[in-house]
């Protein structure tokens, strides 16, 4: 997306533009992601996106048909914008449909491009391979848009795939505590704090043990969840998910906080589903210690600290072994 973008529209001048553009299929893919993992989407967010699928397309798609026709912004003759499609054939080349762009003001045209197989009606651009309804990944990036008339460009030699990129986590809840994830992501490596606005720190996610677990209520506010940034092995993830309780009372989200660097950045994060949302239910104390640990261990601030996790109001296990197992993992930070 970042190099089609900048192929599309580069330099200062469109930096506005290639914002939108980018902002566009940006949202648009978040918002279909979340949608495919969400256990409490209806049909209304299915329609929200298909139409913003439906619109980043069409965006993109425009453009990139200007780019591959040579379209310029304005006639090059006379500086007008009025440019419109004209179609025709050629005799020394029968059988195809060409299209060009022409001046309604001044009577410019542009170069043709070959557009359709008038025998078969299939266009002259088209995918290459089967038919499929599967995805894939590429292993080389994409490093140019080919235009009609440019000549193929060979794959590079030796490509050298390596390991996938590691997945950055956002840890809000317990999971602050390197003792506590380490159990669950041996691999996890802090990059910092982080803040996810518009959200708020809440003990009412109902887990197994029937108390009160983290949950990064949207309050749509002005108040913000900190937390913590890891990144770990992309191995791990189902390790995580399964932990987390992905499908039993948590979703994985793609969510946009902001580092200690005031940058922004997408990033992995689990959120309370609502029909395990339960403002009645309070956590244990040896959980509470655990969010306590990680926040002062990262150096959160005392006040985010102190109002929402010191201030809750915690109860004893009543599992005797299970709390004793637990404070015993928090009293190890070097595990």
């Amino acid at each position: 997306m970042e190099i089609i973008c900048n192929d599309l529209l580069p330099s200062d001048a469109n930096k506005e533009r290639r914002g939108v553009l980018k902002g566009t299929l940006e949202s648009a893919w978040t918002f279909s992601n979340w949608l495919t993992h969400s256990k409490s989407a209806t049909w209304i967010d299915a329609d929200m996106a298909h139409s913003l699928v439906q619109h980043a397309t069409g965006m993109a798609t425009s453009l990139i048909l200007r780019e591959l026709r040579r379209v310029p912004e304005e006639c090059p003759n006379c500086g007008s914008p009025h440019l419109e499609p004209e179609q025709g054939q050629n005799t020394a080349a029968p059988g195809v449909l060409w299209e060009r762009p022409r001046c309604a003001d001044c009577g410019w045209t542009g170069r043709p491009v070959p557009i359709l197989d008038l025998e078969d009606r299939q266009p002259i651009i088209t995918r290459e391979g089967e038919e499929s309804d599967e995805h894939s990944i590429m292993t080389v990036p994409l490093r140019t848009i080919i235009k009609p008339g440019d000549p193929p460009i060979k794959p590079p030699k030796k490509v050298e795939t390596g390991p996938p990129e590691p997945v950055v986590y956002f840890a809000y809840g317990s999971n602050m505590s390197t003792a506590r994830l380490r159990e669950r992501v041996p691999s996890c490596k802090p990059l910092g704090i982080a803040t996810l606005p518009g959200h708020e720190l809440r003990f009412h996610k109902r887990s197994i043990d029937e108390s009160g677990k983290c949950n990064a209520f949207a309050s749509g506010n002005d108040k913000s969840v900190i937390g913590v940034l890891f990144s770990f092995d992309p191995a791990e993830r189902a390790k995580l998910d399964k932990t987390e309780g992905v499908g039993s009372g948590y979703e994985h989200v793609m969510v946009t906080v902001i580092n200690d660097k005031g940058r922004r950045r997408k990033v992995l994060t689990y959120l309370a589903t609502p029909d395990h949302i339960d403002d009645s239910l309070k956590p244990y104390g040896w959980y509470k210690d655990f969010v306590l640990a990680g926040g002062r261990e990262y150096g959160l601030p005392p006040k985010y600290i102190a109002e929402c996790i010191e201030s809750v109001e915690a109860v004893e296990d009543p599992d005797k072994e299970r709390d004793k197992r637990q404070r015993a993992t928090l009293g190890s930070p070097g595990r």
